[in-house]
């Protein structure tokens, strides 16, 4: 997905928004006072943000005072501002993009490892020749699959980078240590990459022309893609069954 830099989203400069989505996704929820900060706007105008956010679909109600990033919203977030490319520039920072994959997942200092790669968007559209991204969505998941271990390898990372003067602002960021340095990496700055994480993303990209490049749907992602069936009539359980 592409925004005109120079464009506007519910009234609002188009960069702003994307940001200030980009910053907000990484939290379950947030409320006006984490608005506020992160787009660097008085208590009145996180207001009126937010009522033109909820007007747009990018974010929705999450309780009392406050709110959590849709799906449309993490799309937006990921779009990218830059200048259309060509295909051959597109095909280099894939094939760069899939070489920091195997990185990650044959290093053993990242704790997470890439499980899927799917391409989706303008690349898959051979007549179109100056694209405005690559759009990808990963799965990323711990190497370690023991869940107490995993864990503590993660607050071990957060400590080193804690000394070395990195600053965590939540305990979210905190406990997805371990995934934000492996999206980040992945990432790692390129204009040509819009990445998404599969996770979330899934029922979006699964309704649009896609490819898997490492890894397969699972079978719940392939039915929630398809239409659903009208549901079996459930039998009432004999009242000694044990599950």
């Amino acid at each position: 997905m592409r925004i005109d830099p120079q464009g506007t989203v519910a009234g609002w400069p188009a960069l702003l928004i994307r940001r200030t989505l980009r910053q907000l996704r990484k939290r379950l929820q947030w409320g006006l006072g984490e608005l506020e900060s992160t787009a660097s706007v008085e208590a009145g105008e996180a207001r009126a943000l937010i009522k033109g956010l909820l007007a747009e679909g990018l974010i929705e109600a999450a309780g009392r005072d406050a709110w959590k990033v849709t799906q449309a919203g993490q799309t937006l977030s990921s779009a990218t501002a830059a200048k259309r490319v060509t295909r051959a520039t597109a095909q280099k920072a894939l094939h760069q993009f899939l070489g920091r994959v195997e990185q990650v997942n044959s290093d053993p200092y990242f704790l997470g490892k890439v499980t899927k790669v799917i391409l989706f968007g303008s690349m898959l559209k051979p007549e179109v020749e100056r694209l405005s991204d690559v759009d990808l969505a990963v799965e990323v998941a711990s190497k370690e699959a023991d869940f107490d271990r995993a864990r503590a390898k993660n607050y071990e990372r957060v400590e080193k980078l804690a000394t070395q003067g990195h600053r965590f602002r939540n305990f979210l960021e905190q406990e997805g240590c371990w995934y934000w340095e492996v999206f980040g990496f992945l990432k790692r700055q390129s204009r040509v990459i819009a990445l998404a994480d599969y996770s979330v993303e899934k029922t979006f990209v699964l309704t649009v022309p896609h490819r898997f490049l490492i890894g397969q749907p699972d079978q719940i992602a392939m039915q929630s893609a398809r239409s659903t069936p009208n549901p079996a009539v459930q039998k009432r359980r004999p009242r000694d069954c044990p599950f």
